[in-house]
């Protein structure tokens, strides 16, 4: 698997996209719905990995702060990733951007 990573900015257009990530946790969380295997975000279809528990901690920041940081590397998504300055943990590995574009 390649070492290069993408960090994508999720800023919800709708008050239901802002808490569509609790509404899928929920579900999960109950039984409603298997653990989720691919979840379409925009132009990407990406595999989360991580707990049931950092899905919820990134379901709850989504919702309370109204944008998410998606770090990815290939399809995969790691739902359990933080950043911190230029310093990127994710995949159980530290990342240092080298290239960020606003």
């Amino acid at each position: 698997m390649s070492t290069k990573i993408r960090l994508l900015c999720v800023q919800p257009s709708s008050l239901s996209a802002r808490f569509a990530f609790m509404a899928i946790a929920f579900r999960w969380s109950i039984g409603a719905t298997p653990r989720p295997s691919r979840l379409m975000i925009g132009p990407h279809e990406l595999e989360p990995v991580g707990t049931e528990s950092a899905f919820w901690q990134f379901a709850l920041r989504h919702a309370l702060l109204g944008q998410s940081f998606l770090v990815t590397r290939g399809n995969h998504w790691d739902v359990a990733a933080s950043v911190d300055g230029d310093e990127v943990r994710a995949f159980g590995r530290k990342f240092t951007l080298s290239q960020c574009l606003y």
